[in-house]
């Protein structure tokens, strides 16, 4: 299974086009963690699983999504009603609330992946409006495999490039 994890394009249709347009064959799914400033109904979102961030204003946006397969729990939002600036404790305790493996958001404009309670949880950081350490790559998305027992995500630059400094292996631990 392989997931694309994007979000925070603030305006930026036509990267979510290119990125999408590029990847739709080739991913499980695409997970977008708002703030696109798009309508809930623009067709860049056909086939993807969006939610609402404190820069959509539409109302027809999920707060939250649980994608759930057979062999996947994920739980999707932006972030900004769960505090994720200050901490991650409330994100963390919603989705131990619907059993989730993968935990993703948005909203800090910053990349980051980490292993906490045997859970993924994993910022792409923004496409268009990188912040803090990894600004100067002018935008980040991942894509993650699920392979057995182990995660493997891979943060993808503006041009789809794979950054290598940006590779990491979890191991999942039943």
């Amino acid at each position: 299974m392989k997931y694309l994890f994007i979000s925070d394009a603030h305006g930026d249709r036509e990267i979510l086009v290119k990125i999408f347009s590029a990847n739709k064959d080739q991913v499980t799914q695409i997970f977008y963690n708002g703030d696109s400033e798009l309508a809930s109904n623009d067709e860049v979102f056909n086939n993807v699983i969006t939610v609402a961030g404190n820069m959509d204003f539409d109302r027809k946006y999920e707060m939250s999504n649980h994608y759930q397969t057979k062999e996947q729990s994920i739980f999707q939002t932006h972030g900004h009603l769960f505090g994720v600036n200050y901490a991650l404790t409330k994100l963390i305790l919603a989705a131990k609330q619907v059993s989730a493996q993968i935990v993703t958001f948005g909203h800090t404009h910053q990349l980051g992946v980490e292993m906490i309670d045997n859970m993924l949880i994993i910022n792409p950081g923004s496409i268009s409006q990188p912040r803090g350490q990894y600004a100067y790559l002018g935008g980040t998305y991942a894509i993650v495999t699920v392979t057995g027992l182990t995660y493997d995500v891979q943060y993808y630059d503006r041009q789809m490039m794979a950054i290598a400094d940006l590779h990491f292996i979890f191991n999942v631990t039943i």
